[in-house]
């Protein structure tokens, strides 16, 4: 299963400011509209939105290659770190280890961060002030299995990553450092990559 369901493959802050915007999307070709540079915290001016908790520990999440409770080894692979706004995000996850058969916890078990002063934030929240909740199939995979995610990076298709909830991105993606982190491995093991949007 691809990650973004509707539109899958297909305003300025400064440094130490913090951001408040709308829960826009705009148009491509426009670039991106959410605070840039190093911010204290995302703020959205919408009072109903509430954004995604992180389900795992602040420096939990293990870049590139990360280890299960049984020592089987997984890599996050990552094409290209720096994105211009509305470019594809393509991840792909995949066990390194022969011979295995690891249960994992669905393809919607992520979250997409912006760095903060405050720390690592999601920029997705829900509109009405309810807890998003995620799937619970999961997945057996072998040697060379895992998922692939291909995300455009505007708003709909960002904030269009789980099915179980209508989901918005607020303020908008601005010019900064983000993360791409997959928390369904066994053990609550986070797996993640940085990414760049650079204009």
């Amino acid at each position: 299963m691809e990650l973004s369901r509707r539109a899958l493959l297909s305003s300025v802050g400064t440094a130490g400011t913090v951001a408040v915007a709308g829960c826009l999307d705009f148009a491509a070709g426009e670039g991106p509209q959410g605070p840039s540079g190093e911010i204290d915290e995302l703020r959205c001016s919408d009072d109903s939105f509430r954004r995604l908790d992180q389900r795992f520990p602040e420096d939990g999440a293990t870049y590139v290659t990360a280890y299960t409770p049984d020592e089987v080894r997984f890599e996050l692979a990552l094409q290209g770190a720096e994105k211009t706004y509305g470019s594809d995000l393509r991840v792909v996850l995949r066990c390194l280890d022969q011979d295995v058969d690891v249960e994992i916890a669905s393809d919607e078990h992520v979250a997409i961060q912006r760095r903060t002063a405050a720390g690592w934030q999601d920029v997705r929240g829900t509109t009405d002030g309810s807890e998003a909740t995620y799937p619970d199939d999961t997945k057996t995979v072998g040697s060379g299995g895992g998922y692939t995610w291909s995300l455009t990076l505007r708003e709909e298709p960002v904030a269009d990553t789980l099915s179980t909830v209508d989901l918005e991105v607020c303020p908008a993606l601005g010019v900064g450092t983000h993360r791409f982190v997959y928390w369904g491995l066994p053990g609550d093991v986070a797996i993640g990559r940085q990414f760049e949007i650079i204009g």
